[in-house]
């Protein structure tokens, strides 16, 4: 809690294998928040002291009924005759309440969030299990909006319990989990969730020892539980190799049709990294108007280092309406990279979405500034020829080349699957917004071989930044293989 009385965190997720105990520390937060001294009342020597709510309203909300229902079964076989004696409590199967009105009930997602009185806390359980198609999102929406609407002398929080979610299926928990990751890496402009999670070393295998390490890792809190009998079903062969990591080891497993192991991009972070002003790198921006996200990424040529130079996506809810990319500040975040290192090979893969004021494609006013520019600094043009293009690399098949460079792109995504996942030699930044978009991407099968996009083309799970890696990835190889860059010296030009 800050000076001012305020909680540092609004939301938590409390991740744990599978029998760690999360539904009775559900139960015994609901019975701390219906009968507790968990209200600010004042501050005596420095330290705070709490008070009961006055009306509290805890509200358990689930995929199901029976879900809900049975964390507060949990919480009422955790309150003592004297506990209920003392407090007035009638423990019911929906509903349980205190002398004076306070109450746990459980939350339904057509509950309007303006009705009734303000949640105190708010407990989502098995947030892994709620999805936009079951109506997971409706019900986590309806609950921060009740938190979201808690008057400042309340201050309500929720906190959600759940199982590493399923990587790729846009669950509740796997949207906080992103959320966190972005706080993590500093991009977001409050660091108000609390995530907290017990797992297995990322290198655990199924066999018996390394297994075994695992499991005693992933339940370090949780003493009861049987790790002998855990390890026989993480073993049973009816239970898939993703099913064990994420329900017995509390990991993150790849999806199906994932394009790389997540956990593999992961162990490459080196955030500590610098890539010094003046080395040699080859860069990659991705253009998008407004849907997908516009993004630049570059590769060291000395070691293929991967850094990620910019960003820039339609922001969330009200902001984002009418938002394009801004291509000003594109071209200063291109400029300024030309300027501090030696870049020896730029490809920009323009968008094909029109200007709304000129009908003219939207990038290609820039990409061909940047042509006229670059066009003596690049050593390498991204498409070569007496009529080639200093920076523009465009994959449309339509377009004259589109098929090579197709061909060039599906050789480099293999190539960045095979160093990530057998490998394990890619390093990169551990930019939070390059890692979501890696793990966002899937394996797209072309006639040349196995590329990656997003998991459906509507799809706003975005995966642009993985692009930008494999394209700069693949401007590195082109660079060294040219056999130009060994005596290439900076120029000296700031653009």
């Amino acid at each position: 809690m800050s000076p001012d009385g305020r909680w540092l965190y609004r939301s938590g997720v409390k991740r744990g294998a599978k029998g760690t105990g999360k539904d009775p520390m559900g139960g015994a937060i609901a019975n701390l928040e219906l009968c507790g001294p968990v209200h600010l009342a004042d501050w005596i020597g420095g330290q705070p002291v709490g008070e009961p709510h006055r009306l509290p309203l805890v509200q358990v909300a689930a995929n199901s009924e029976a879900q809900a229902a049975g964390l507060l079964r949990v919480a009422n076989a955790m309150q003592s005759q004297a506990l209920r004696a003392e407090y007035g409590i009638d423990a019911g199967r929906t509903r349980t309440t205190i002398e004076g009105g306070g109450r746990i009930e459980l939350l339904t997602a057509s509950e309007a969030s303006s009705e009734g009185d303000p949640a105190t806390a708010i407990l989502l359980n098995e947030s892994h299990h709620m999805t936009a198609s079951n109506g997971g999102h409706a019900m986590a929406a309806t609950a921060r909006r009740n938190v979201g609407k808690s008057p400042a002398y309340i201050q309500a929080r929720l906190l959600e319990l759940t199982n590493a979610h399923q990587q790729g299926a846009d669950a509740v928990a796997e949207r906080s989990f992103e959320a966190w990751q972005l706080q993590a890496a500093g991009k977001t402009k409050r660091v108000d969730i609390l995530y907290d999670s017990r797992e297995a070393p990322p290198s655990t295998r199924l066999d018996d020892d390394s297994l075994m390490a695992g499991l005693r890792a992933a339940y370090g809190d949780a003493p009861w539980a049987d790790l002998e009998r855990l390890r026989d079903e993480a073993q049973d062969p009816r239970t898939s190799v993703a099913d064990s990591i994420r329900y017995y080891l509390n990991g993150l497993a790849a999806a199906e049709d994932a394009w790389i192991d997540p956990g593999a991009f992961d162990r490459g972070a080196r955030p500590d990294e610098v890539v010094a002003d003046g080395e040699a790198i080859a860069m990659f921006l991705d253009c998008s108007k407004s849907e997908d996200a516009t993004g630049l990424v570059a590769a060291r040529l000395s070691d293929g280092h991967v850094m990620t130079l910019g960003a820039w996506q339609r922001p969330h809810g009200e902001r984002g309406k009418g938002w394009l990319a801004p291509r000003p500040e594109v071209d200063a975040t291109v400029r300024a990279a030309m300027a501090r290192y030696q870049v020896v090979w730029f490809g920009v893969d323009p968008s094909p979405a029109k200007d709304d004021e000129t009908e003219a494609l939207y990038w290609m006013p820039l990409v061909d500034e940047w042509h006229r520019d670059f066009r003596e600094a690049l050593p390498l043009w991204a498409t070569p020829g007496q009529q080639g293009h200093a920076v523009k690399f465009d994959m449309r098949l339509s377009q004259p080349g589109g098929v090579q460079r197709n061909r060039a792109f599906t050789e480099a995504a293999e190539q960045v699957a095979h160093e990530i996942d057998e490998e394990g030699s890619l390093t990169h930044d551990g930019d939070a917004r390059l890692r979501i978009h890696v793990h966002n991407a899937r394996r797209r099968p072309n006639k040349w071989g196995v590329s990656l996009g997003k998991v459906n083309r509507d799809s706003h799970k975005l995966v642009d930044l993985a692009v930008c890696m494999v394209g700069a990835r693949m401007g590195r190889r082109l660079a060294l293989n040219s056999g130009i860059t060994s005596k290439r010296k900076r120029s000296g030009r700031v653009w």
